[in-house]
């Protein structure tokens, strides 16, 4: 694939060697990825239905289609920055890599941004629209407000996953989340036992691990010494 960038994880050959193993060893890890994306609401289920209230359970439990329909669509969007990406990675088209990079990171951050203001405007009747019951709406609201303030987090790392997964690096990418998930699991614990919070707590938990992963990646992107370099003076929308 292309060079990789000053650190330990190496890209996967993809030209050279076993070519069944080579997709077996690319593809893992970014299935994995996407499924610790879905977990994170997953996760935030689990720990509510041990250490919380049924009605706390019952809130949570309540947005998982939606949690799931939104975060669907900003993996979605990475996968068409990928086969972009990916197309001027293998004509050599160094120049053109660095516009789709560019413009890639503006357009997933600005989805995810329309997707949170979308959320925090409309969570009640979409919520009431799946015929959420009415004892379970307030902390179902409440959960999927603050959750939905970690969709741009979502879209900057399914970017950063998309550009890095072009290039030839799918691990990278899967370590950052499952870091995150570790974080997520501890904080969920930690403000629904220690806090005495509920969904609230578990949101909050989710969107400061999803802020974590992007921060992991978009890290990592500055310091690539390739044409998936991430320039901050170089971050508008290219033609």
């Amino acid at each position: 694939m292309a060079r990789q960038a000053s650190g330990r994880v190496r890209s996967i050959p993809m030209t050279e060697g076993s070519l069944w193993k080579n997709i077996f060893l690319f593809s893992v890890p970014l299935i994995f990825s996407q499924l610790l994306q879905v977990l994170f609401n997953m996760a935030d289920v689990a720990v509510v239905g041990k250490f919380a209230s049924s009605t706390a359970l019952g809130s949570v439990g309540s947005t998982t289609t939606l949690v799931t329909l939104f975060t669907g669509y900003l993996i979605g969007m990475g996968c068409g920055v990928n086969v972009r990406v990916a197309q001027h990675l293998g004509a050599g088209q160094e120049k053109q890599t660095q516009e789709a990079v560019h413009t890639s990171l503006l357009l997933c951050t600005l989805a995810g941004l329309i997707i949170t203001v979308l959320c925090l405007t409309m969570a009640e009747p979409m919520l009431k629209l799946l015929k959420t019951k009415d004892d379970l709406i307030d902390g179902a609201v409440l959960y999927f407000r603050i959750y939905a303030l970690g969709m741009p987090a979502l879209g900057i790392f399914n970017f950063g996953n998309a550009v890095l997964s072009a290039n030839g690096d799918t691990k990278r990418p899967l370590v950052y989340l499952t870091i995150a998930g570790v974080l997520n699991v501890i904080l969920n614990l930690f403000f629904v036992i220690v806090c005495k919070m509920a969904a609230d707590g578990v949101a909050l938990a989710s969107i400061l691990s999803q802020y974590l992963s992007a921060v992991l990646i978009i890290w990592h992107m500055l310091r690539l010494e390739d044409s998936c370099r991430l320039i901050p003076r170089c971050i508008r929308f290219h033609k």
